[in-house]
């Protein structure tokens, strides 16, 4: 995945990151991840936007990691909800 922006969005006391992509084997066609998080930074919810359509992707968890980490280097600490034990 290649990733250009990172944006964070408050909407109705939620909060949202926002992440521009492209696919590698997609160059020509551009996505937004849309990551629904809590107050303490876990990620609820993740969606994958294509011309403002919901693409119903499951992100991979090597995705998911790549997102947290580029969110990280703009300045956005986010991490994946931890299974219980």
């Amino acid at each position: 995945m290649i990733m250009d922006y990172c944006e964070q969005e408050i909407s109705e006391g939620q909060t949202f990151i926002h992440i521009g992509l492209q696919f590698e084997d997609e160059p020509d066609s551009l996505y937004v991840a849309e990551l629904e998080v809590d107050d303490q930074g876990v990620v609820k919810h993740w969606q994958l936007f294509f011309n403002g359509f919901d693409c119903k992707y499951n992100f991979r968890p090597t995705e998911k990691e790549e997102m947290i980490h580029y969110a990280a280097q703009q300045g956005i600490s986010i991490r994946e909800v931890e299974d219980p034990e």
